[in-house]
């Protein structure tokens, strides 16, 4: 079995570098029979999670017209990305593009450590550049040996802290009580700057900030402004201390059952989402903060405190998650040599 994982991984890594050429075209077996795949998401219709799935259903279409009908699910309709995983694995959801890739495999941990990307195109390297694909290949064998096959990872922006207080130093963020997703690496890192960190769902978060529960929290340009943080937030410090990629993925046990050609033109289309998705984010991310500063009170993490948090992340908290028994080291060197 698990041979035939590593062969599918090849498989599918020789696919994505052929579809940039167009080099496959292969017939179908079967073509009788109308295929539906419901593709989920936690994030709102207006958001670019919702334009990779758009990217993805329009290629489709393209490679394959009426013979597959892809139906986009926003906003946590069929359930919340620990519920998607669990789906996926199960079978009975198609597909879906999240963030939750630790949910998956704790290994897959690594890529939400703190000031791992040096920039925006140190990340495009790896999640979708050729330079990455070495890196690539295996992330999606651990995928795979979760029964979740990845077509594509994609940046989802670098992400800043806003709060209703005046942030400049590591020191401002003792006692802070900040919202972060429920990610291991996060919590750990934030705990060692000082703060007081609290996981909150992104759909309660408004309300949370609103009500007093968290005074603060952190996100990309993007969600911060879709998600109209800045009602009640007053400040927005630039950070860059993290970006979550996210990955978009089918269900094994749903993609084995399908065409050979069915899965070709899935692989092609995936690596055109994850790129328009990718694109889109950087460019949305770099234009934002403009709009923001109209709205909020800007400041900049001075240099001598981003490097001491740069520094006690990589001495305090990438050591727990990463370890050379499970591969990690060398997953975390690999991504380095690409800065």
């Amino acid at each position: 079995m698990k041979n035939k994982k590593y062969l599918l991984a090849f498989l599918i890594c020789m696919m994505l570098g052929l579809t940039a050429c167009g080099k496959y075209r292969m017939n179908n077996t079967d073509d009788s029979e109308e295929i539906h795949v419901k593709i989920a998401h936690v994030s709102s219709e207006d958001s670019a999670t919702q334009i990779v799935c758009e990217a993805f259903k329009e290629k489709v279409e393209e490679l394959l017209g009426d013979r597959v009908v892809v139906e986009i699910y926003p906003n946590a309709t069929l359930g919340s990305e620990a519920e998607m995983v669990e789906a996926l694995q199960m079978g009975t959801l198609e597909a879906g593009t999240f963030g939750r890739h630790s949910a998956i495999d704790s290994r897959m941990e690594i890529l939400n450590l703190p000031f791992l990307f040096e920039d925006d195109e140190h990340a495009r390297k790896v999640l979708r550049g050729e330079e990455g694909a070495a890196i690539r290949e295996e992330l999606y064998n651990i995928m795979l040996e979760n029964h979740i096959v990845a077509l594509g990872w994609y940046e989802t922006g670098f992400r800043e802290i806003t709060s209703n207080r005046r942030l400049e130093t590591m020191d401002d963020l003792k006692g802070l009580l900040i919202r972060t997703p429920s990610t291991d690496t996060l919590i750990k890192a934030f705990q060692t700057w000082g703060a007081s960190p609290t996981a909150v769902d992104l759909s309660e978060l408004y309300t949370a900030l609103q009500s007093g529960v968290v005074d603060a929290q952190e996100n990309p340009y993007q969600l911060i402004e879709i998600n109209n943080l800045y009602e009640v937030q007053n400040y927005l410090c630039v950070t860059n201390h993290l970006t979550i990629p996210n990955q978009l993925v089918f269900s094994e046990e749903v993609w084995e059952s399908y065409p050979e050609d069915v899965q070709a033109a899935f692989l092609e289309a995936g690596e055109y989402a994850c790129n328009v998705g990718g694109d889109y984010n950087i460019e949305q991310n770099s234009s934002l903060l403009e709009e923001l500063e109209s709205k909020m009170t800007v400041t900049y993490m001075e240099e001598e405190s981003l490097n001491d948090m740069k520094q006690t992340a990589i001495e305090k908290v990438w050591p727990q998650f990463v370890s050379e028994d499970d591969g990690t080291q060398e997953l975390i060197d690999e991504i380095n040599a690409l800065r």
